[in-house]
């Protein structure tokens, strides 16, 4: 009887669980991952109408979500009792589960809110309602600040590139003896370090993110610039409930001169904006509701007689340990030597919540001390390079001066050097403050001994953006690139910008970003740093003329349409992967002025001839013959693919008339530019080398009836190199990608897989070399990201792994996988919307075996080369 009570049962459950009819009542999805402004339980959300997402998951397959219902309340109670005082959406028809902007009352500063969401499935049964999830509104008027901007009082310009030493602020305070809930507002600039009653609050470095803060003189500048930017200041929000005493209670805030306050490099000129400063709120509620407010202003004590004498982003940091205040940060600390901290000047930038990636230290690295040191001298290794700095343990007499120097990986030192000046007192562990460092060889002198390497410990520290995909493949160069590529990207993310290098400039070159922005969206979670980016081109393009410059937040550098482009080119890609059209309509009139400034760079032809007075445009960068392809041509191109794309963005807006003007424009710019650059005897646009075949034939400016002359005169260029690149860094992705669609994958594996120059193998087998260099020979940077473009092909062609071109913004994924060439086999993962995607092919024999798995709502093709019947497995069956 046992035995068939229990079959009974299982039938039953089988049933149940099997047929459609028998739809168990909580539906067979469920929502996980909540999501505000794609981040985790946030603070400080100054968006009225902030955008919520959330993931499905299911043990079931074919499932897909029809509709939701989204709840949120000021109180957890409510939500318990599924009551959503603030905002109840109701029941709504929608696959869409991201980008889901809150429509309920009114939100105010401050506000904790409550969340949660039910779905549909295909047979229109709810799921259970989701877990709980919050955020917390910041400060939505300026009004809300009670706090005034602080300094030392020299609030000037001071025509100078000497810095001073490091201000540091403090402030005692009393409070009630019941606090509930406490919250600090912070922002200083260029960076700060905060404390409360002796503790470090919070993980962040090198805080708040960079932005262009504050109007400034730019004086001394090499070319032309008419600065008609918009500025922005971005606080921070921490909870400190927990840090807070009963009773006596002291803050202290140390200011670094970070980008505010940059005289290092002044090769392009001043850019300095203001001595730092900084501002700060203490808000604290007690169990009774009643609120009590510490806020920055004259009442503070500021002193600058502290350790840190110099701080500077590209020279590094001198610390004269002697000078340390113990317990500076604690009440009980005598200040009566300290100053009175002076108000200053506001920065014009409006204070907004930091919600990009905040730096942290993410690893850290153990080196090891390397052969063939002199005495005095000691030369560590620490196995990468890496971005970061040093950490160290040493002794020594009082006043003895230990120099550490970073050098670049089988490069230079950029002048990377930290000084410490000894206390003499036992052990010391000194790191610097206020600065990074690019490097992988770490050379310690000014020890009367000899460390070893577990007295260095190597901080890694960038932008902290999640991992969001993985690939790997049967041939070592490619998952050798794959490796490289993300630890320099990685290194070049700090204050939420994408760098060109993170020594020798560190700018945020808007060219070098767009050609790697799909590599980085496929390996990492980049909807909230490119946000914030993107609002960083934003604010530095001239709102008059609608120039956007090479870099952003503006910092100088060159380079040309193709660079101002990336605004347009960046918006479009993040709206691909991530499906958020209010991106596209925040930033639709500055990319709407760039097209119609370009029209204004062209000559009586209508060829982009030039942009800003005494300006550069380099064409394309960094090829390997240093062959500088016409300028002329890739403007051009650029000036078409930028119309191209706002052709679609104005038609996904319904901007109709826009986007039946921006059609007839991008057709009159490829006719313009195929008149002036055109051979059609040889099929070449120019004389072919370098890429200038790639920009027309990979933007769909080739005429129909030429574009297979054009490919072959591509293949001509392939023959003359051996098949090796002959591009910089625009066109190199190009060339895989025309290869790709015009059928010859195997040939663009070849071209990748070449180990001489000019070629990826060439230096990161042959040298061991563990990031990607900034040109073919060596030359110049060896920590650049923009050659890691061509990780976006391995996503999409060797593993198959790339969105639908078809369905931009849908979340709708092509998987196409080469099965072909020396390839046996290859892997890759992306977190999508939805959840993971993973792809897995191989190949045995004459045989290929393909393997998916599809998240929940996340609508995937798959097409395949083969051409004889092949056998499909759903969850292992038929």
């Amino acid at each position: 009887m046992a035995r068939l009570r229990y079959l009974l049962i299982f039938s039953i459950l089988y049933i149940l669980c099997t047929y459609p009819s028998f739809a168990l009542p909580e539906g067979r999805i469920k929502p996980v991952g909540l999501k505000c402004e794609h981040l985790d339980q946030p603070l400080g959300i100054d968006q009225l109408h902030p955008q919520l997402s959330w993931q499905l998951t299911s043990v079931w397959p074919d499932q897909r979500q029809t509709a939701y219902q989204i709840l949120v309340a000021d109180q957890l109670t409510s939500l318990d009792r599924d009551l959503g005082n603030c905002w109840n959406s109701g029941k709504v028809s929608a696959t869409q589960h991201a980008n889901i902007g809150y429509q309920g009352k009114d939100l105010a500063s401050g506000m904790k809110l409550f969340w949660k969401v039910r779905v549909w499935d295909g047979l229109d049964q709810p799921s259970a309602w989701s877990t709980p999830s919050t955020w917390e509104m910041g400060k939505l008027n300026p009004g809300d600040w009670q706090a005034k901007w602080i300094g030392t009082g020299e609030d000037q310009f001071p025509d100078s590139t000497l810095t001073f030493p490091a201000p540091w602020f403090r402030k005692t305070f009393r409070n009630s003896e019941n606090i509930a809930s406490a919250r600090l507002y912070v922002s200083g600039l260029g960076f700060y370090e905060l404390f409360l009653n002796g503790q470090r609050v919070g993980d962040h470095m090198l805080a708040p993110a960079q932005s262009n803060y504050d109007q400034r003189p730019l004086k001394h500048l090499i070319y032309y610039h008419d600065d008609q930017s918009r500025q922005r200041v971005y606080y921070n929000v921490f909870d400190v409930t927990q840090l807070l005493r009963k009773g006596r209670n002291a803050i202290g805030v140390v200011l670094g001169n970070g980008w505010y306050n940059q005289r290092d490099r002044t090769a392009e000129g001043w850019m300095w904006y203001n001595l730092p400063r900084m501002i700060c709120q203490l808000e604290m509620i007690d169990h009774q509701g009643n609120r009590q407010i510490v806020s920055s202003d004259e009442s503070w004590r500021m002193t600058q007689a502290g350790p840190l004498r110099h701080d500077g982003i590209f020279t590094g940091v001198v610390y004269d340990a002697r000078m340390e205040m113990p317990g500076w940060s604690d009440t009980g600390y005598n200040d009566r030597n300290w100053q009175q901290a002076r108000l200053v000047k506001a920065p014009t930038g409006r204070l907004q919540a930091q919600l990009a990636p905040v730096d942290r230290t993410v690893r850290t690295l153990q080196p090891t001390r390397m052969e063939g040191t002199t005495t005095g001298k000691w030369l560590f290794d620490a196995g990468e390079m890496i971005s970061g700095w040093v950490q160290l343990r040493v002794h020594g007499q009082k006043g003895d001066t230990v120099r550490v120097r970073h050098i670049e990986e089988l490069g230079r030192d950029y002048h990377q050097i930290d000084l410490y000046i000894l206390k003499g007192k036992g052990e010391e562990l000194l790191e610097p403050m206020f600065t990074w460092h690019a490097f992988r060889q770490i050379e310690v002198t000014g020890l009367k001994y000899m460390p070893l390497g577990h007295d260095l410990l190597v901080k890694v520290i960038h932008s902290d953006v999640a991992e969001a995909g993985t690939f790997r493949c049967s041939n070592p160069l490619f998952n050798q690139i794959f490796e490289n590529y993300k630890r320099t990207q990685l290194g070049n993310l700090h204050g939420s910008i994408s760098s060109d290098c993170p020594h020798r400039e560190r700018l945020g070159y808007t060219g070098d970003g767009q050609v790697a922005i799909e590599s980085a969206i496929l390996t990492f979670d980049m909807a909230a740093f490119y946000r914030k980016w993107l609002a960083d081109m934003e604010d530095a393009r001239n709102h008059v003329t609608g120039y956007v410059p090479h870099t952003a937040p503006f910092g100088g550098g060159g380079g040309g349409p193709a660079w101002g482009s990336g605004y347009v080119i960046m918006n479009w890609a993040c709206y691909q992967y991530y499906g958020d059209k209010n991106l596209l309509a925040d930033h639709y009139e500055g990319m709407k002025k760039w097209v119609e400034y370009l029209g204004t760079r062209c000559d009586s032809a209508g060829i982009v001839v030039r942009e800003e007075p005494k300006g550069w445009c380099l064409g394309d960068w960094a090829t390997p013959e240093k062959i500088k392809l016409s300028p002329e041509l890739v403007n051009t191109c650029y000036y078409y693919r930028s119309t191209d794309l706002l052709e679609r963005i104005a038609g996904l807006l319904g901007k109709k008339e826009d986007q039946k003007r921006f059609g007839k424009l991008k057709n009159r710019i490829g006719k313009q530019l195929n008149d002036r650059f055109y051979d059609p005897r040889t099929g070449d646009y120019l004389d072919g080398k370098q890429g200038a075949n790639l920009f027309p034939l990979a933007f769909g400016m080739v005429p129909e009836q030429e574009k297979q002359k054009v490919f072959e005169a591509v293949l001509r260029q392939l023959e003359r190199t051996h098949d090796h690149f002959d591009t910089g860094i625009l066109a190199t992705p190009l060339l895989l990608d025309v290869l790709t669609t015009f059928g010859k994958p195997d040939l663009a594996c070849r071209v990748m897989d070449q180990r001489d120059f000019p070629s990826y193998g060439q230096y990161i087998l042959d040298k061991k070399a563990t990031t990607l260099w900034e040109n073919w020979d060596g030359g110049s940077s060896h920590s650049h990201p923009m050659y890691g473009s061509v990780v976006a092909w391995l996503f999409r062609t060797v593993a198959g792994l790339g969105i639908d071109p078809e369905r931009p913004g849908e979340n709708a994924y092509l998987i196409r996988p080469f099965l072909g060439g020396d390839l046996t086999w290859a892997s890759a993962s992306h977190e999508t919307q939805s959840g993971i995607l993973t792809v897995d092919w191989k190949k045995e024999a004459s045989e290929y075996s393909v393997e998916l798995n599809v998240p929940v709502n996340c609508p995937v093709t798959l097409e395949l080369p083969v051409r004889h019947p092949i056998y499909l497995l759903e969850n292992g069956k038929p």
